[in-house]
């Protein structure tokens, strides 16, 4: 997170009886359930903060930090889950989130209390964490940041 001014207060955290052992060593991995991001513990300001990278395809303050081929990628349609790209939601087809731009795109966890939201077409990008009207929220501030 210093390259983009963020905070030193992330952190990941597998679950403690969900383990694997790679070569010797018993290694915390996360199977699902309430952890955001697979085990990414962070700020809602900091997760803001990788939405903004990502709006700014990959740069920050003039410098390069994610490939723009990667963030391109990351918002393409998967062939077995057209929803989806590289760890991102799609809202393409309004499935996401119905009442929402389908212009946005989402990172979200927890069934979708932890959320990072980019609309490109907007110049936005929401960070919420332990939202339960989430999909209401996006869609007032979204019209409420109507392109046009």
């Amino acid at each position: 997170m210093a390259p983009l001014g963020g905070s030193a207060s992330w952190s990941w955290h597998g679950y403690r009886d969900s383990v694997l052992d790679q070569g010797g060593r018993r290694l915390p991995v996360v199977s699902g359930g309430a952890h955001w991001g697979g085990g990414l513990w962070m700020s809602a300001a900091d997760l803001a903060l990788i939405g903004q990278l990502y709006l700014a395809g990959g740069q920050h303050n003039g410098v390069r930090v994610v490939s723009q081929d990667w963030v391109t990628r990351s918002w393409q349609p998967c062939e077995v889950r057209p929803d989806y790209g590289y760890l991102w939601w799609l809202n393409d087809a309004g499935t996401v989130f119905g009442a929402a731009p389908r212009t946005g795109r989402a990172a979200r966890g927890n069934a979708g209390r932890h959320l990072l939201w980019v609309d490109p077409a907007r110049g936005l990008v929401i960070a919420s964490h332990w939202g339960e009207q989430v999909q209401a929220l996006l869609a007032e501030v979204s019209a409420a940041c109507s392109p046009g």
